[in-house]
C-alpha cells in the first residue's frame, strides 16, 4: 500500500518542480499585441531632446532605455522611467560611489515618465512587464501624446511601443 501511495506523491512533486521552472523572471511575458507597433518608427527623438521642446498635446516617438541604474517599474501600472540612450549608467565611473550627486541630477535630467492609460484616462492597472512584455535596459521606442504639468515637468502618454531586439 505504501509503495502504492509513494509514486503518486512523488509524480506530484515532479510535476510542481517542473511548473515552477517554466517561465524565468528574466525574460518578459508575452505582451499585448494591442500596444505593439508593427515596425519601428521612421523618426524618434532622444529623451533629453523631447523634455527640452515637448509641448502639451504633441504626438511624438521617444527613444530611450527602460530604466538602467534606477528601478523603472511603477508596480501593478502600465508605467515605466524611460532613461536617453545617451545617458551613462550611474556611477559607472571608478571615481564615483553609489551616493554621487552629479551620476544621479544627471540620471534625473535624462529620465522620463511613460503611462499607457485606459478608456477613462487612468493609467493602466497591469504591470508593464506583463502588459508590454519588456525588460530593463532594453531600448524601446514609444508612441504616444506629451503631457507637461505646471512645473515643467514632462511625461509620455503612450499609446504603442516598439522594442528593439
Amino acid at each position: 500500500m505504501l509503495r502504492h501511495f509513494s509514486v503518486p506523491v512523488a509524480l506530484l512533486f515532479t510535476i510542481v518542480a517542473f511548473a515552477g521552472c517554466s517561465k524565468s523572471s528574466s525574460s518578459p511575458s508575452a505582451a499585448d499585441p494591442r500596444y505593439l507597433l508593427p515596425t519601428e518608427p521612421s523618426a524618434s527623438v532622444g529623451v533629453v531632446d523631447f523634455k527640452d521642446t515637448a509641448k502639451t498635446g504633441q504626438t511624438v516617438s521617444v527613444i530611450g532605455r527602460v530604466g538602467g541604474g534606477v528601478k523603472p517599474w511603477i508596480e501593478g501600472r502600465a508605467a515605466f522611467l524611460l532613461v536617453d540612450t545617451g545617458a551613462p549608467l550611474p556611477c559607472a565611473d571608478s571615481k564615483c560611489g553609489p551616493e554621487c550627486q552629479h551620476c544621479a541630477q544627471e540620471l534625473a535630467s535624462a529620465t522620463m515618465v511613460v503611462k499607457f492609460l485606459d478608456e477613462q484616462g487612468k493609467t493602466i492597472a497591469v504591470d508593464s512587464r506583463q502588459l508590454l512584455g519588456i525588460k530593463e535596459e532594453e531600448t524601446v521606442i514609444v508612441q504616444g501624446i506629451a503631457k507637461r504639468d505646471d512645473e515643467g515637468n514632462v511625461a509620455l502618454m503612450a499609446s504603442g511601443i516598439f522594442i528593439k531586439r
